[in-house]
């Protein structure tokens, strides 16, 4: 089989998977997380991204920042909180929300908002373009890659390859660690078991040797999709307006009042007739918006 850019048209080989032995552990008793610290902490996260955090989180975030006071050999989480505040990089704020942030996801995932996208949305926003589409989307809060991914492959099932050179995935998430998974791109091949066979085969390579049971996806497929680092609760400035927002299973970590004002902000970086998606456990009805309601979790402006 012929092998393209160092990869197999088909399977993948990669010496750049990660084989390195863990270190030896520190022993070290942890400290309690107390209520005053939780607080502190759960104040910070919601400051900068809009994450509410109710006290039952507290041992979750006990067993996430545990990690961060054993290898910065602190002694307490008072320690820790103001390790965060005083480092002028923003690295251990950048830390503290990837490990805070809860990603979950997976290919065709909520397989009626993919549907239709494929079946009504895209040949009816095909009809209205003159020329090649110039479409934007955007997957905001894109996690480890799947949900973006997935919108490309739609998008070159239901649209010619040549009339795809001026349509853009933009994906998003505040998770730093999720995003490099994303932009490789790599995944185990049980990951991709929701898809058709069909699929699997046309927008994947399987990996060989040390990356046996593993899939890439295929550079077509990445090249559709820009990944960048973006805080929702930060402005929205983008230079384009967006044909498509996909925003799913991320507000359920809002309070109410947070996402009123997100939605707002999706409304105004909206095309006029754009589309709003959000996930199924999500709902729009107790929140004050301009959209127009096409089917449960799917909105246009």
């Amino acid at each position: 089989m012929k092998a393209v850019g160092g990869f197999l048209k088909e399977k993948f080989r990669d010496q750049g998977k990660d084989q390195s032995a863990c270190g030896p552990g520190i022993s070290m008793t942890m400290p309690e997380l107390t209520d005053s610290e939780f607080n502190q902490l759960s104040q910070l996260v919601y400051q900068h991204a809009g994450i509410h955090l109710p006290p039952q989180k507290k041992e979750l975030v006990r067993s996430r920042l545990t990690k961060f006071i054993r290898s910065r050999k602190l002694g307490s989480f008072q320690a820790y909180y103001h390790l965060v505040l005083e480092d002028a990089s923003g690295l251990e704020l950048i830390n503290l929300l990837d490990a805070i942030s809860t990603n979950m996801t997976s290919f065709w995932r909520e397989p009626k908002h993919f549907e239709f996208l494929g079946q009504e949305l895209l040949p009816a926003l095909r009809q209205k373009s003159k020329g090649a589409p110039q479409w934007r989307l955007w997957s905001a809060g894109c996690s480890s890659g799947e949900e973006p991914y997935t919108m490309a492959m739609v998008l070159m099932d239901k649209v010619n390859h040549k009339d795809l050179s001026g349509v853009k995935i933009y994906a998003s998430d505040i998770n730093t660690q999720v995003l490099n998974q994303a932009q490789r791109g790599i995944y185990p091949i049980s990951r991709v078991e929701p898809l058709s066979q069909e699929w699997r085969r046309r927008f994947f390579q399987k990996g060989v040797n040390q990356w046996e049971g593993f899939v890439r996806v295929k550079p077509e497929v990445k090249q559709l999709v820009e990944f960048f680092r973006f805080n929702l609760m930060d402005s929205f400035r983008f230079k384009e307006e967006f044909d498509i927002i996909f925003c799913r299973n991320v507000m359920i970590y809002f309070e109410k009042a947070t996402q009123t004002e997100l939605v707002k902000k999706f409304y105004q970086c909206l095309k006029p007739g754009g589309y709003l998606f959000i996930g199924h456990s999500e709902s729009l009805c107790n929140v004050s918006h301009q959209f127009a309601y096409v089917k449960p979790t799917i909105y246009r402006k």
